[in-house]
């Protein structure tokens, strides 16, 4: 028996591995990769860059603090959601609307995706860098 020795991959495995994020520097502009990359000196959060006074949050209120990480995550979490809208499966865009659009509900893939894109007044295409 020769030829192929790996695993045949799904096709969601294949999603998966499309998946984009936003990654973040100091100093420049966001910008967008592959879920699985990493370059040197950008993060995959903009919290490293942080300063809590730009917030008005007192770096030493511990209560604040932890609130304002939690907010910038929350935000990171839905723009990395945005971009990946049509490679995630009907469960993975319930659990998506239900942490950050809990008002839209939908029956199909198709449906919630509309939604989403109409709340958000624009299209994720255009946030892949498509038309």
């Amino acid at each position: 028996m020769g030829g192929f020795a790996g695993k045949a991959q799904t096709a969601k495995e294949t999603a998966k591995e499309m998946r984009r994020k936003y990654l973040y520097s100091q100093d420049k502009a966001p910008i967008i990769v592959d879920e699985n990359q990493s370059i040197e000196g950008w993060e995959d959060s903009p919290l490293p860059f942080v300063k809590t006074t730009d917030f008005n949050v007192d770096p030493k209120d511990d209560i604040k603090v932890q609130c304002l990480g939690e907010s910038i995550m929350g935000v990171v979490d839905y723009c990395n959601g945005i971009l990946n809208l049509e490679l995630m499966d009907i469960r993975e865009l319930r659990s998506f609307t239900s942490r950050h659009l809990s008002n839209i509900k939908a029956r199909s893939k198709k449906a919630l995706i509309a939604k989403i894109e109409a709340q958000n007044g624009n299209s994720s295409r255009h946030h892949q860098g498509g038309a």
